[in-house]
This record gives structure tokens, C-alpha cells and sequence, in this order.
């Protein structure tokens, strides 16, 4: 699978507490139940050695986030968003690609996530990488009962990413 890598320049790295007041800020404007600051600081602390927050900087400021689990091969994406201001230029593809690269280096293999079944846009992004239906996880959402499709893939290593630039048109 080709990546385009997003046509600005853009960083990729581990989540620090300097990182949390924008990551809040693209939580509570991504999610009806956003997850709390403590909980963002909790997953930071060394309390949780299998919790991996990672963020997309642009210009130094945090763009977009994802946070997974990962406790033997087995791995759960808890949470993914992007800016509203960097929305639909690929930022969220490549930071999936990039956190499936990092799994895969940690030894992962099995990753699942939840989300919910109305979110057409999310499903579309997980399908391009290969994930699949394994179940549903009624009234999964707290906010309004919503079902939560599981998706998962079965082995991350069959997965080729390869990272291209953009080419320009005209």
C-alpha cells in the first residue's frame, strides 16, 4: 500500500505533557465524550509500560494523535484524531501507517480498535489497511448508545506500507 506523505512538512514522534493542552483541544473538538486530561497524563506516566501516545507535529504544534495498547502481539488503538483544520489531506492515513510501522517493531501482530457505525469516514480509512468486521460491541458508546463495530486485522506483517511523495500537478 502506497502512503503519500502529506504535502507539508510534518513530524511524527512520542507524546510529551508539552504536547497535551493542543491534544485535549483535537479531543474535545473530535469527540461528544472526550477523554479527560488525566486520562491523557495517566497513559503518559510510567504507571502504563504497554501505553503508547504518539502525536503529528506541524510546525512544532500538534496536529493529530493516536494512542494504543500493545501487551504481546496483541494490539488495541484506543484513540485517533486529527485537527478540524487538517482533516482530509492524509494526515490521519500516514499516522496510521507510521503507528502500524512502530507496532510491527515492537512486535505486534494482532490489532484491533473499536468504532462506532456511524463514523463512515473512520471505517473507510481502517479498510484501506485491511481491517475487517470481527464483531459488535452493543450500546458501546456512553453518549448516546451507539453499537461499536470491532475491526481488526490479523497479522500486521503482511501489511507493505511504502511512503511516496505527493507529486505535484500541473
Amino acid at each position: 500500500m502506497k502512503i503519500e506523505i502529506p504535502e507539508f512538512s510534518i513530524e511524527f514522534t512520542s507524546m510529551t505533557e508539552d504536547d497535551l493542552s493542543a491534544v485535549i483541544e483535537i479531543e474535545q473538538k473530535s469527540f461528544s465524550s472526550p477523554w479527560s486530561r488525566r486520562t491523557f497524563h495517566e497513559g503518559l506516566s510510567a504507571k502504563y509500560p504497554y501505553a503508547h501516545f504518539l502525536v503529528c507535529k506541524h510546525q512544532g504544534n500538534s496536529i493529530a494523535y493516536i494512542n494504543f495498547v500493545l501487551v504481546g502481539e496483541d494490539c488495541h488503538i484506543t484513540n485517533l484524531a486529527v485537527a478540524l483544520d487538517f482533516r482530509r489531506l492524509g494526515v490521519a492515513k500516514y499516522m496510521l501507517a507510521k503507528s502500524l510501522d512502530q507496532i510491527k517493531s515492537l512486535g505486534g501482530r494482532k490489532v484491533f480498535l473499536e468504532v462506532r457505525m456511524s463514523n463512515i469516514a473512520a471505517q473507510r480509512l481502517y479498510r484501506q489497511f485491511g481491517f475487517r468486521i470481527n464483531s459488535i460491541r452493543k450500546k458501546y458508546y456512553s453518549d448516546n448508545g451507539e453499537d461499536a463495530y470491532v475491526l481488526w486485522v490479523k497479522d500486521i506483517r503482511k501489511i507493505r506500507l511504502e511512503y511516496v511523495t505527493k507529486k505535484l500537478q500541473g
